[in-house]
């Protein structure tokens, strides 16, 4: 995307028309999910880049709203733009102009191939992921045998479905949302209640979306609310009360909007988000879902003052506990380790283990389904703008990071526990994967990083680990290394400021 220009437009009749028939399949880039958003307070934008030809080429609605201390923008489903695009400098003026302070960043019924750079002075980032079944193909097909007998189920006993736009079926959603909340919840799934009956209202009105309800006679067992596209629906709520759990009315429900969207012309329909491994996602899975892997984030872009006020009002109102601990500071020890260079201690050898530097390619394609652990990695590739990290595999699966630093790099890692002088080098960050852990990997990583370390022409290798860590300063003593002394970092951030007691 070498030519072209940022487009920044209110979200108009013309405007949004345009970027719909470029997203036929994205139920949050059409006019009536863009009304339904101007009916509960926002002011609706297009933002998009065009080729040199002023072609539509990716964009995406934007929902303004201004609070009393922060104007938030919210991009609900991100376009397929990398972390090179350009699109990303347009939408980082577009929030200076606006003086956007909040950016909220989704990516709801959005394509594979999203990337979302490092944006303002806080970007806090989350992976996610949606199952979108293809209609190309007969539904039934895709069904997973238990879902199959689940349908049969269903359709023995008679369930039939409705679909309505009307406001008076929301009542019975909301109730079978909230039992659906509490069934996940006892199985000690995190979930949130917000019924955001406001926002459902908005989309039956404006047409952004429809229901679709499982009934046995008169009574409702399980309910859908779908945002509809030209070539695609969006699972956007559901709701199933016990009863319709136990004659399979859910399962029914869904397959029949599948087919039904297919016998309209619609070629996909999103089942929406669900938790790694969590029993929402295996129950999407069953209808022959594929998986997409996206990430989200909530970025704060205005001036520094703001972002403390705002954290501040935030805790007053909810945790004051927490309040008090910023107000006075956070004290965290430390135990800081050495060994010199000259020092005698030969890798490990095991067979099943390997051990190598990582390319900056291979930080960013982590084999890792823990996504704070790949959050971690990444933010330390962006921070250091290099990858100086090494990963050990067992039996050739990926079981450990460690990153090594030179004194240059450590100057820009903190906390700056360990002195930063030329010859210096440090070896931090170290992560086993739990189905890893008491194998002796880290000892192993940290012996081959001091090799690494002499062949670079570090004079003395440090450590550093949380003093009350009893794991970590065990391995880190198995592998050779010598306490040398403690810290102490005080963090104050309400006065920016961050102190650091070294006895050594």
């Amino acid at each position: 995307m070498t030519g072209g220009r940022f487009v920044a437009v209110p979200a108009d009749e013309t405007t949004v028309g345009t970027l719909a028939a470029a997203m036929p399949d994205n139920p949050f880039a059409t006019s009536a999910y863009a009304a339904s958003r101007r009916k509960v307070g926002y002011a609706t934008w297009v933002l998009a880049w065009h080729d040199d030809a002023d072609r539509l080429v990716l964009g995406c609605l934007a929902l303004l709203t201004t609070g009393l201390l922060n104007r938030t923008l919210e991009l609900p489903s991100l376009p397929a733009a990398d972390a090179a695009s350009p699109f990303w400098s347009g939408l980082t003026a577009f929030c200076r102009q606006h003086r956007v302070t909040m950016l909220e960043l989704d990516t709801f019924g959005s394509p594979s191939g999203v990337e979302i750079p490092p944006i303002g002075s806080r970007c806090t980032r989350r992976d996610r992921q949606e199952f979108v079944v293809d209609l190309g193909v007969d539904p039934t097909t895709q069904l997973g045998s238990n879902h199959k007998r689940n349908v049969k189920k269903a359709q023995k006993s008679g369930v039939q479905m409705q679909r309505t736009r009307s406001v008076d079926a929301l009542a019975a959603h909301h109730a079978l949302m909230s039992s659906s909340l509490d069934r996940r919840r006892s199985r000690g799934e995190s979930v949130s209640h917000d019924a955001a009956s406001e926002d459902h209202r908005a989309f039956l009105e404006t047409g952004a979306g429809e229901l679709f309800q499982a009934l046995a006679g008169e009574t409702v067992l399980s309910s859908v609310l779908v945002l509809r596209a030209a070539t695609s629906g969006y699972y956007q709520s559901a709701g199933t009360s016990p009863d319709g759990m136990s004659i399979g009315a859910s399962h029914f429900l869904i397959h029949t909007i599948a087919q039904t969207l297919k016998a309209e012309g619609a070629s996909t329909f999103n089942l929406g988000g669900a938790d790694e491994g969590s029993s929402l996602a295996r129950f999407k899975e069953g209808f022959g879902a594929r998986r997409i892997a996206l990430p989200s984030a909530q970025c704060n872009v205005g001036p520094r003052w703001r972002r403390m006020a705002t954290r501040g009002v935030e805790l007053v109102r909810h945790d004051r506990a927490t309040l008090r601990r910023l107000l006075l500071g956070e004290r965290s020890s430390y135990v800081v380790y050495a060994v010199d260079a000259g020092t005698d201690i030969a890798p490990s050898s095991d067979p099943t283990l390997s051990f190598r530097p990582l390319s900056a390619d291979e930080v960013r394609a982590l084999p890792v389904a823990d996504a704070e652990f790949r959050a971690r990695q990444l933010e330390r590739l962006e921070r250091f703008g290099a990858s100086h990290a090494f990963g050990v595999w067992a039996d050739g699966t990926f079981a450990h990071v460690s990153w090594l630093l030179s004194s240059d790099e450590m100057r820009h890692d903190p906390p700056h526990v360990v002195p930063s002088r030329a010859g210096n080098a440090e070896i931090t960050c170290c992560e086993t994967l739990p189905a890893f852990r008491g194998r002796g990997i880290y000892g192993y990583a940290i012996r081959h990083l001091l090799r690494v370390a002499r062949e670079r022409g570090a004079r003395r290798i440090y450590m550093k680990t949380a003093m009350d860590n009893r794991a970590s300063r065990t391995g880190i003593e198995k592998a050779g290394l010598t306490r040398v002394g403690d810290a102490v970092r005080i963090v104050m951030p309400v006065v920016g400021r961050e102190v650091v007691w070294r006895h050594y």
